[in-house]
């Protein structure tokens, strides 16, 4: 019989305040790129250069009051027989906060999994996806290729 130490098993305690950060700067990073998330268009489209010819597709799935959640969905023109990554975003606009909902079907996840766990999900997987959702905003707007107006590109 394994005896397990209960520090060994809650080892990792949640940042609440990098949790929060991350979503603060999601959703500016959000709202620099897509001004105009809220108005009258619901979907918008851009070329990532690559040598695969990457485009990426954000759609407006619900506009409510005080959110706004989008999926964010990128393809490659030569990997048809590849599942598409899809991300969905809900934007908080009253606390200006935006966070990843749903990741390919996965949704509802926990601050923090014991790890290894059946899903193989990191300890810190909903900060983990966000800090993933911000590095891909920021490389998007490193590039800055869009349509005229829907990018404002880092200096």
């Amino acid at each position: 019989m394994v005896a397990f130490n209960r520090s060994e098993l809650c080892d990792y305690i949640v940042n609440l305040k990098r949790h929060h950060s991350q979503c603060e700067l999601n959703y500016h990073l959000c709202m620099s790129l897509i001004p105009d998330c809220r108005q009258s268009a619901e979907r918008w489209s851009f070329e990532l250069p690559s040598e695969r010819s990457v485009s990426v597709l954000v759609s407006r799935v619900d506009l409510a009051p005080y959110t706004t959640t989008l999926e964010i969905t990128q393809s490659s023109a030569q990997s048809d027989y590849v599942t598409r990554p899809r991300m969905l975003i809900r934007l908080y606009h009253d606390v200006e906060m935006a966070e990843v909902v749903a990741w390919d079907n996965h949704r509802h996840w926990h601050p923090v999994y014991s790890y290894p766990n059946r899903k193989m999900y990191q300890r810190d997987e909903k900060l983990a996806l966000n800090r993933f959702l911000g590095e891909w905003l920021v490389h998007c707007r490193k590039l800055g290729i869009s349509p005229e107006g829907f990018v404002n590109p880092l200096p």
